[in-house]
């Protein structure tokens, strides 16, 4: 392959006959060094702005206008629709809503930093709850919400300055990581105060239409944990 080097015309002169190439004249090669200097402080304006805005717990970057707000809306909007969902289906079984506490955040860096927690244990549960669950149309919505936890989870990592596929654990795998329940219920714990007479954060991992029932209920006190943290957060940030 020949690669050639290119000079702008007029950039550099040849006298008449010879082969010698000189500057253009002294006069262009200050408009180059001016325009280069220029260049050189409005980058290092900008990275300065970048570098203030690192320090500032309220500041979150974006692609796009109001891109995060609409992100926030749409997955408090996920959580309440998955809770709904996971009441509907179990009816007179749907434990009660917990009582939760430290879900109030600080600012805005704190409020993503959590939400970036909660959505990628949520993953991590579902996966690791799916082996367990004994019937189909159980799994297959179950597995419905996990993608949907999974684009939030993959959103919130990148938000975070994390690769995208980075889980709760802090691995980046190219297959998701089941979580076990005991990882999960130690990740939320802090959350928790009460159970308010539902059923333990707890099912057995041996697949029965009764274990579906816990799995589901179980499913359903974490995502009421994520719509109560939403609705106290999104709010306060966004409105």
């Amino acid at each position: 392959m020949n690669l050639s080097f290119e000079v702008s015309p007029g950039e550099w002169s040849s006298p008449p006959g010879g082969s010698e190439r000189h500057p253009r004249s002294d006069a262009g090669r200050r408009s180059f060094l001016r325009r280069g200097a220029a260049a050189f402080s409005a980058a290092s304006a900008a990275f300065a702005g970048r570098e203030a805005h690192a320090t500032n717990p309220n500041f979150l970057p974006s692609l796009y206008p109001n891109e995060n707000v609409l992100e926030f809306q749409t997955i408090q909007a996920d959580e309440q629709a998955h809770v709904k969902f996971l009441v509907n289906a179990l009816g007179a079984d749907a434990r009660p809503m917990p009582t939760f506490q430290n879900l109030q955040m600080n600012n805005l860096q704190q409020f993503v930093q959590n939400s970036m927690v909660f959505e990628n244990t949520g993953v991590g549960a579902y996966l690791g709850a799916a082996a367990y669950i004994d019937n189909v149309p159980y799994l297959v919505a179950a597995a419905g919400i996990m993608d949907i936890e999974a684009r939030h989870a993959g959103y919130l990592n990148v938000l975070n300055n994390r690769k995208m596929t980075q889980n709760v654990l802090g691995q980046s795998p190219s297959f998701e990581v089941a979580l076990t329940m005991q990882q999960v219920v130690d990740l939320v714990s802090p959350y928790v105060v009460s159970l308010n007479g539902g059923p333990p954060l707890t099912f057995s991992t041996i697949p029965s239409a009764e274990n579906d029932i816990a799995i589901l209920n179980f499913a359903l006190a974490l995502e009421y944990l994520e719509m109560t943290f939403y609705n106290i957060n999104v709010p306060k940030f966004t409105g």
